[in-house]
């Protein structure tokens, strides 16, 4: 059976929603094996896209109302293909650890082709029950429009309910630990690891209208040299002020960051996300975090990224760094996606 290559979820800004199971009854067993129910959809997908008489409902993209999808040109291809299990081949003892199971939809108009995904994590079944299949991250790289027409679709077709995925500021802390803590925990010895991969990194802080009316957000950007010493524990620094901080950091770089901008700036930010019962006094909060291996916003958008030609050095030794360096850049990506799978799965039984 034809696989999507999974590396195609990289290198690309993507809208993240949550969904719940997908129904398709006694249709199959699951729609991640079967190549007849991924056809099928596909065909009604495009039958859906097109207006297609026989299929006997026209579906209007707004395509007059969207720029962007009117210069598409007309649909030519609609694929639905299962996503290969392993992201890295040349590792085979690791690759049963690896890969997300889960759908790519390709839509490949005359001037553009547009993307979906439908994911689970590898650690955890996706199939929810018989008659249903489970991918509850859906990431969608389409013009509003089009994405609006797609989301009706699965809705209509599998009875599921989408809804957008929100990313607080105490995920986006994570994520960011959760990246840097892989590269440093699969190459310790080298230093400069975390910053040959995310060079500069650009935090953005977003305040409430109650305390700064005129003032929306604020870029925060953190140079390459710099990202060494925030990510050192410096003992000689006195500790963060607050007890809630003191109690709720988890790693040496939130920590040093948080006070570094209360003693230079005299900014007292709670980075980590607040207590449930101080969810109301929170005016300031983290949201984007943005550096050349991955993207994350508060709004639900994603990016992760692998360069293959990243410039580590010139010769068979840069040539080396630079494979070793991407392959760590993969691992810290394919970590940070699973992180943002399972928010959807938790979003999911918070809602249930």
């Amino acid at each position: 059976m034809e696989q999507a290559d999974p590396r195609q979820l990289f290198n690309t800004s993507w809208t993240i929603h949550r969904l719940s199971p997908l129904h398709h009854g006694k249709d199959c067993e699951t729609l991640l094996d079967d190549q007849v129910a991924l056809k099928t959809y596909a065909t009604r997908l495009r039958d859906h896209l097109t207006g297609d008489i026989l299929a006997g409902i026209y579906t209007s993209t707004g395509a007059a109302d969207d720029d962007a999808l009117s210069k598409t040109g007309a649909l030519k291809d609609c694929l639905w293909r299962a996503i290969s299990q392993s992201l890295r081949d040349e590792t085979p003892s690791r690759s049963q650890n690896t890969g997300f199971p889960g759908i790519l939809v390709t839509l490949e108009y005359e001037n553009v082709v547009y993307k979906a995904a439908l994911l689970a994590d590898v650690e955890s079944s996706p199939n929810h029950r018989t008659g249903s299949t489970s991918l509850p991250l859906l990431l969608t790289k389409f013009p509003t429009a089009l994405r609006q027409t797609f989301l009706t679709f699965l809705s209509t077709n599998f009875d599921t309910y989408c809804s957008p995925l929100r990313l607080p500021s105490s995920f986006l802390c994570a994520g960011l630990e959760t990246y840097v803590n892989t590269l440093r925990t699969q190459q310790p010895s080298t230093s400069d690891t975390v910053e040959d991969v995310i060079k500069e990194l650009q935090l953005t802080l977003s305040f409430s209208s109650s305390i700064a009316p005129e003032l929306r957000s604020l870029n925060v950007s953190l140079a390459r040299a710099s990202l060494a010493g925030f990510l050192r524990d410096q003992p000689g620094q006195s500790a963060p002020k607050s007890r809630s901080l003191q109690h709720k950091l988890r790693s040496p770089f939130i920590g040093n960051l948080t006070s570094y901008l209360e003693t230079h700036l005299a900014m007292k930010l709670d980075l980590d996300g607040p207590s449930p019962d101080q969810a109301a006094k929170q005016h300031v909060r983290l949201s984007k975090v943005a550096c050349a291996a991955f993207v994350l916003g508060s709004e639900g958008r994603v990016k992760l990224v692998v360069v293959a030609d990243r410039d580590f050095g010139d010769g068979v030794e840069g040539s080396e760094a630079r494979g070793a360096n991407n392959q760590l850049a993969l691992e810290a990506g394919e970590s940070l996606l699973r992180s943002v799978i399972r928010k959807a799965v938790v979003e999911d039984h918070s809602a249930t």
